[in-house]
């Protein structure tokens, strides 16, 4: 018997309650049968749209109750809201802050001979940045003190350095009792005491 000839005595017979059962026998689904069609790939092909279908529904199901009260939570935490007397209790905090830190730095400018009137342009949110910003400037400033005294030491003659000979001075009755030779010899240490009164 060949397959045509099968397939014409099922045809044939399937009313019969032999051939009833056996069909069904042979159609019938089992887990096993079902898990072997999902595996293969017209399996996952027909299993994957469902699947997406299933996911979106939940997903959207969980926005819908949940997503909003999230998004308000973290928009809260990141955004609190405060009343006006919360506003004006931190605003004193941060006034009294940076007052004493200003005494502070006051007290330090005074200390190292800093110029007093500059203490505003090295406030910074805390004592110890403050602090430093007064240390650095402290160092500028007392290397172009430095830098400008010896340039003025050395415009009068003087070199801060050390020069073996002492800077020339003379009194009123000296320079009265000079004569013409000692007068020319000294002329430059003379116009320049002459110059500064």
């Amino acid at each position: 018997m060949n397959l045509e000839e099968v397939k014409q005595f099922l045809e044939q017979q399937k009313e019969t309650p032999e051939v009833k059962s056996y069909l069904n026998e042979l159609s019938a689904l089992s887990e096993d049968k079902v898990r072997q069609f999902l595996e293969t790939d017209d399996g996952k092909k027909y299993l994957q749209p469902r699947l997406d279908q299933h996911f979106s529904k939940g997903l959207e199901t969980w926005k819908t109750n949940n997503l909003d009260k999230l998004v308000d939570q973290k928009v809260k935490e990141l955004n609190p809201t405060k009343n006006p007397l919360e506003i004006k209790v931190e605003k004193l905090e941060r006034t009294l802050k940076m007052k004493e830190i200003k005494e502070k730095a006051l007290e330090k400018a005074h200390q190292d001979g800093l110029p007093i009137q500059l203490i505003d342009f090295f406030l910074d949110e805390d004592s110890e940045k403050t602090e430093t910003n007064l240390d650095n400037f402290k160092s500028v400033f007392d290397q172009h003190l430095q830098s400008k005294t010896k340039e003025r030491l050395k415009e009068g003659g003087i070199d801060p350095k050390g020069s073996p000979q002492p800077p020339k001075t003379f009194t009123r009755e000296q320079l009265k009792g000079l004569t013409q030779e000692q007068y020319k010899a000294n002329e430059e240490a003379i116009d320049k005491l002459l110059s500064l009164n």
